[in-house]
């Protein structure tokens, strides 16, 4: 294919005269030729994504191909009709994710709306930042949680059982926290009680119960040394503090 076919084909597109999927089928037979007589850097701008929609392709593609033509003197009437497609499909866009996390705000209420009283913070929070990877499930019974100390061979604070009593497992963006995968671990010559992990340093770090003083610490694994780094004095400031403050870094 000739130059002057290629610049044909780019006015028709400068001007709106193909459809997403006339522009999508033609750039695919004819890549090869485009980038040869383009040049490589206006050929990547110019190039259909596969990370794009097809709307998203042919306004990208027309407003590549027009500043090309104009690089050549070549003046064209560029058409709006791709842009107003544009324009539409992303309004769409938005008004789908709001509406999606509006329901996602409704079903945390409805599910975890128990919470309010014992972590306020914890439950506006979640609100803003829940999506559909987050888990919660409903806490334990006192006898599970007495089962539980005997297993291990301690005693949980009263707001360590507070907390399993009313959350059983936590899964969130970094944060893991199971009842059901307690387990003790010395680190260095102390004993700490493993809730699950926080990837507050790096991916992995395990996040530990103090079962001395109710200090919770991450076990920030990729320090050289590795090192203990302190959270909160007690569980209840970790879930209303620190972990709000975790959630929020990925608020809608």
């Amino acid at each position: 294919m000739d130059e002057q076919k290629i610049i044909k084909k780019f006015i028709e597109l400068s001007e709106g005269k193909l459809t997403a999927e006339d522009w999508k089928i033609w750039f695919s037979e004819n890549a090869q030729n485009v980038e040869k007589i383009c040049g490589r850097t206006s050929f990547l701008k110019i190039k259909i994504k596969d990370s794009n929609s097809d709307i998203q392709n042919v306004y990208y593609g027309q407003t590549a191909v027009s500043n090309w033509l104009k690089s050549k003197n070549i003046e064209v009437s560029l058409s709006e009709i791709y842009k107003k497609n544009y324009e539409k499909e992303f309004d769409d866009y938005c008004k789908a994710k709001d509406e999606k996390r509006k329901k996602l705000k409704k079903s945390v209420e409805n599910k975890s709306g128990y919470l309010k009283e014992i972590y306020p913070k914890l439950l506006r929070q979640l609100t803003k930042s829940y999506d559909e990877y987050t888990k919660i499930e409903a806490g334990k019974s006192i006898d599970e949680i007495e089962f539980k100390e005997n297993e291990l061979s301690l005693k949980f604070s009263d707001e360590l059982k507070v907390f399993f009593k009313n959350i059983s497992v936590f899964e969130f963006e970094g944060v893991e926290i199971n009842f059901n995968y307690l387990d003790k671990q010395l680190f260095g010559k102390k004993e700490y009680l493993i809730l699950g992990e926080f990837w507050q340093y790096g991916d992995g770090d395990k996040l530990l119960f103090d079962i001395d003083n109710q200090n919770i610490f991450v076990f920030a694994h990729e320090y050289s040394p590795p090192k203990i780094i302190k959270q909160a004095q007690t569980i209840t400031e970790f879930i209303e503090k620190t972990l709000v403050r975790h959630l929020k870094e990925y608020e809608e």
